[in-house]
This record gives structure tokens, sequence and C-alpha cells, in this order.
């Protein structure tokens, strides 16, 4: 008999590795990486890895959504830190692989109008606020300010997506990527129990 995915996806591999840590010291600080990385480089869909980790471990959700806010502020910190001291450059040396210019240059009439509450503001969507945190940061916001913006609008969606990952099993099934990744990892946790 052959296997159906040997290799499996990259996003199952991952939540496979945080499955199996789950129970661990470390396993927390270990998922910060993703949203605290998200702004330098984007591995994986976070909203993916927030409701599949709820969903995989669903009476951990609070503590995974206050750990995915937490690590999104202090990444928007770095990576606001790191432009105002490097300067634009790096900005046009790393920018087209970290957000897309258009996308830079509508969240630059956005920080215009509305300054660091813009990032407050796009900090309620569903993914990382990068082109906004970096636009602020290239217009001399302070790296506090940007990231207190971030940490006053991730904590909706983000509990939104953990609570749903939690709470909804069915809705995630409609899901077809999420229900696929989800299954490939229930699928390796039964076959290592075995």
């Amino acid at each position: 008999m052959a296997d159906a995915a040997p290799a499996g996806t990259r996003a199952g591999r991952v939540l496979t590795r945080l499955d199996r840590a789950a129970h661990r010291r470390w396993f927390l600080p270990a998922l910060a990486v993703f949203p605290l990385g998200d702004y330098a480089v984007p591995v994986l869909p976070n909203q993916l890895l927030l409701m599949g980790v709820s969903a995989l471990h669903p009476r951990r959700w609070r503590s995974v959504a206050l750990t995915f806010v937490t690590a999104s502020a202090a990444g928007a910190f770095l990576v606001a830190t790191a432009v105002q001291g490097a300067g634009p450059w790096l900005l046009e040396t790393v920018g087209p692989r970290v957000a897309d210019p258009g996308e830079l240059r509508e969240a630059g009439g956005f920080v215009t109008r509305y300054g660091a509450g813009a990032v407050a503001v796009l900090a309620l969507l569903p993914w990382t606020p990068r082109a906004a945190v970096l636009v602020c940061a290239l217009a001399g916001i302070p790296p506090w300010s940007i990231a207190l913006a971030v940490l006053a609008g991730r904590p909706l969606p983000v509990a939104l997506l953990a609570a749903a990952g939690a709470t909804s099993p069915r809705l995630l099934r409609r899901a077809r990527r999420l229900d696929r990744v989800l299954t490939e990892v229930r699928a390796r946790r039964a076959g290592a129990e075995a």
C-alpha cells in the first residue's frame, strides 16, 4: 500500500512538529517565532497556523492567541527599529520580498492621513500589517508607537481566528486547505500513537 503523501505539505510538517511539542515548555516561544518573523520572512500563512494549532489544542486557544498578539507587536517593533536604524536602503534591498510596492503605496496614503492609528486599524485585518509598519517606520513614527498600535489592533482578529479554530471544527472542514492540513496532522498523530 503506497503512502498518499509521504512528504506532506509544509504547513502539515510545521503543525505536526508543533503538535508534538505542545506540552513542552518551549512550545509557546517556538510558536511565537512565526508571527514575530512574519514581518520580515513570511513563511506560512499565520492564519492557517493559528487556527490549526487552536483546533489541535482547543483548551489552549487563549494562550496561543496571546502568544500571537504579543509576538506580532514585538515583530513590528523590531522591524520598525531595523528600518529606522538602517534607513530606506534596507527596504529597497529586501522590500519586494516583504511587501508589494502597490501595497506600500496604499498603506503610505493611509498612514499619511491617519498616522500610527492607521496601523491599529490595519492590524484589525486577519493578516499581518507589514506594509503599514514599514511605511510608519519610514515616516519616522517611533517603533514603540508602532508596536502599541499593532498591540491595540491584533487581539480581535487573532482571538476570533483562534476561537474559531478551537470551537468550530465543522466550520474549519469547509476550508479545504485547512481541512487537508489538519487531516494530515491527525493522521501523523495517529500513526505515531500506534
